[in-house]
């Protein structure tokens, strides 16, 4: 394992850039941080280089291994209390067939990190195929979301595209506040789109056209709405 003492090292630079949206999406890289991260990113190939301040165990991958300083550690990790361990990873592929979707979350506009990685562990617990994301949505590997995701991301499809390319053969349900069936009363589909939209106007125009089913989540007068993540939790459970 290489030593690396100085934070103006071009490989410690090349790895703090990530953390910029459009160094992300030209280099296909992305940061993420902690052990269990780590020890998942090893199981899917994608770790490039690793920077830790504390020992690890021998790895056989062709993977670049650096130590570093507690210092170039919390310059390069997003959490106050870094685990030790930061690693670059190469931004993921689809594990399946798009074609092979039964269960999709479409996400219209999403904008919060917190939001997104909570939806995406969530998709996982339930067995969604695929998380599909409007491009005008907040970037998936934005370290919050990463965090957030608590490796989530390696275990479902998630990735950028026009809604439209997956509507034909395919329920599409709309959460939605007006003009919508009670969750309770709403029919469970093979086949589907779950839609979410955004946190402050809810789904787009376009996206409530394609709408086969507008629903919403029965709940206590005094409350008009839920968090996007929490409302697609329940309805990712419903759906299920």
């Amino acid at each position: 394992m290489l030593e690396i003492l100085s934070k103006n090292n071009q490989k410690i630079k090349d790895a703090y850039a990530l953390k910029m949206k459009k160094v992300r999406q030209e280099k296909g890289l992305f940061l993420m941080e902690g052990i269990k991260n780590l020890d998942m990113a090893l199981k899917f190939g994608t770790v490039k280089q690793i920077f830790t301040v504390i020992g690890l165990p021998k790895i056989k991958q062709d993977i670049e291994c650096y130590k570093v300083n507690d210092e170039i550690l919390r310059k390069l990790a997003n959490s106050e209390n870094p685990e030790g361990v930061v690693f670059v990873c190469e931004q993921l592929k689809a594990k399946k067939d798009k074609t092979s979707y039964h269960k999709i979350v479409y996400l219209d506009q999403i904008n919060d990190p917190g939001n997104l990685g909570t939806i995406l562990r969530t998709a996982v617990a339930f067995e969604y195929d695929a998380v599909i994301l409007s491009k005008s949505s907040v970037d998936i590997y934005n370290e919050k979301v990463v965090a957030a995701s608590k490796g989530a991301l390696f275990l479902v499809d998630a990735f950028y595209d026009d809604i439209n390319n997956y509507v034909h053969g395919r329920t599409v349900i709309v959460s939605a506040l007006d003009e919508a069936v009670a969750l309770s009363n709403c029919k469970k589909p093979n086949n589907f789109i779950l839609a979410l939209g955004n946190e402050s106007h809810g789904v787009s125009e376009e996206v409530l056209k394609l709408a086969d089913n507008v629903v919403k989540i029965e709940m206590n007068d005094a409350i008009d709405s839920l968090n996007v993540a929490v409302a697609g939790g329940i309805l990712m459970n419903y759906f299920k």
